[in-house]
C-alpha cells in the first residue's frame, strides 16, 4: 500500500516513521499477530481527513499493545479556565498540558497546534519512559514527520 502514497510526502513520512517504531519497539522474529492487525488499521487510517490525529491514537493503541500504555485519562487533572476546559499531568518539577483531543473523545476537529502537541506528548513519553531507559534514541524518521507537519 506505501506506493499509493509516493506523491504525498506527509503520509509517505509518517508510514517511515511507523515502521521505524515497529521495528524499534518490536524483538526480531518474533510473531504478533495484533501488529500485523494494527498496521492495516494504520493503512486505513491513512485515507481518513483526520489521519493525524488517528495516527496518534494508533501510536498509543501500539504502545499499549507492546505494554507501554500510557492511561492519559487516569492520569490527568482537570481545571477550567475562562470557560475553557484544560488538562495537565503534575509531577513534582513540572506541570504537563494534555490537548484535549486525547481525554475528550468527541473532539473532531483539532487544529495542527493541538496535533502537534499530541505528537509531543508521545515523543517525550517515548524517549522518557522506553528508549533511554534501553539506550535508543527517537527515530530520525519520526522528527523527520513531525518537522514536515510544522
Amino acid at each position: 500500500l506505501t506506493p499509493l502514497y509516493f506523491d504525498e510526502n506527509k503520509k509517505l513520512s509518517c508510514i517511515t516513521s511507523a515502521m521505524h517504531l515497529i521495528k524499534l519497539l518490536t524483538a526480531e522474529a518474533q510473531s504478533n499477530k495484533k501488529i500485523f492487525t494494527l498496521i492495516d488499521k494504520f493503512f486505513l487510517i491513512l485515507t481518513l481527513n483526520n489521519w493525524i490525529q488517528e495516527y496518534i491514537f494508533w501510536e498509543l493503541e501500539l504502545l499499549k499493545l507492546l505494554g507501554y500504555d500510557l492511561e492519559l485519562k487516569n492520569m490527568v487533572e482537570k481545571e477550567v479556565v475562562d470557560d475553557k476546559v484544560n488538562y495537565f499531568v503534575k509531577s513534582t518539577n513540572e506541570k504537563k498540558i494534555i490537548p484535549n483531543f486525547l481525554i475528550e473523545e468527541n473532539n473532531k476537529n483539532v487544529d495542527l497546534k493541538n496535533l502537534l502537541k499530541g505528537l509531543k506528548l508521545v515523543s517525550d513519553y517515548l524517549e522518557k519512559s522506553i528508549l533511554k531507559p534501553n539506550n535508543l534514541n527517537l527515530p530520525s524518521s519520526r522528527i523527520h514527520f513531525v518537522n514536515l507537519l510544522k
